[in-house]
């Protein structure tokens, strides 16, 4: 879905350290490193076309209006029912209840497991933690999840995360998230905002800090729309393999495709031109900053 394709609103760091508490620290790492890639999704009659990870034939596009279903999609296949894997979810999700849900710019705690990652003022999650949220789990935390493919439009018609939104532009961003903040019912519970791009290693952390910035700008500090901000860590890239099942169309068709090299130097340059008049915005900022004090 991209963005000019929405057509209801959304219902609509200084980032605090990246710290997960887990009491049980060896139920986290057997859940992550067992059971999370132990997940099986059944098998959709009549699946997308699958192409090659790295060769996508452009006679194979598959471009399919998306209805906008919320968090999570209900029309994921169930997980199969694994008593032991019920278990220790549930237990995580019990841990996680403990813990105070006030803003976390005053807190280290993060509704999500967090991982390292390249950027240090990033808080990161790998691809079973997103696979996890797709099939339903933290429902008793998050009221809301948001999957934000930065890729370009070619990337993103070429396979994608099921009901991840394609948001390239900071322009785009702002609107769907700021124009109107999207605000949780239920003060208990959070909205949780997942940037990734082709390998989340450049696009998708730019569009992250960006929106900090931006909901930085519109409040008073601490205060924060969107506290739980989140990288996919390896980005599509490394997610479409494990869960191509959980990727519409099953294919992977990379930023830097011979059928796309037009569309690839536009799109670039675009995103150059916004980068530099944000950069633009900063330093008139600082400078109005300065001669105020």
């Amino acid at each position: 879905m991209s963005a000019t394709q929405l057509t209801t609103s959304a219902d609509v760091d200084e980032t605090a350290s990246i710290v997960f508490l887990m009491q049980d620290k060896n139920t986290l790492k057997a859940l992550e490193r067992q059971t999370y890639r132990n997940l099986r999704f059944q098998k959709r009659s009549g699946g997308p076309y699958m192409s090659s990870p790295y060769v996508l034939d452009n006679e194979k596009f598959v471009e399919s209006e998306m209805k906008y279903l919320g968090s999570p999609i209900a029309t994921l296949p169930e997980l199969d029912k694994i008593p032991k894997l019920e278990d220790q979810v549930e237990e995580i999700s019990n841990e996680l209840m403990e813990f105070s849900l006030e803003d976390q710019e005053g807190t280290n705690v993060c509704v999500l497991p967090v991982v390292s990652g390249r950027h240090q003022d990033l808080k990161y999650i790998n691809p079973e933690t997103v696979a996890a949220l797709l099939s339903g789990k933290f429902q008793d935390l998050i009221e809301k999840f948001y999957i934000i493919d930065c890729r370009y439009p070619y990337e993103y018609l070429g396979g994608h995360i099921q009901g991840s939104l394609n948001l390239y532009s900071q322009k785009e961003l702002y609107n769907f998230f700021l124009k109107k903040p999207i605000v949780p019912l239920d003060i208990q519970k959070r909205i949780v905002i997942i940037f990734h791009c082709e390998f989340s290693s450049e696009r998708g952390p730019r569009m992250c800090r960006s929106l900090r910035e931006e909901d930085r700008a519109l409040n008073q500090y601490p205060t924060l729309y969107y506290p739980e901000l989140y990288i996919l860590k390896g980005g599509y890239r490394d997610f479409f393999p494990e869960y191509m099942e959980l990727c519409e169309p099953q294919s992977y068709c990379p930023m830097h495709h011979q059928d796309h090299q037009v569309e690839l130097l536009r799109y670039q340059s675009q995103s150059k031109a916004q980068e530099e008049k944000r950069q633009l915005r900063e330093q008139i900022a600082l400078l109005l900053k300065e001669m105020d004090q």
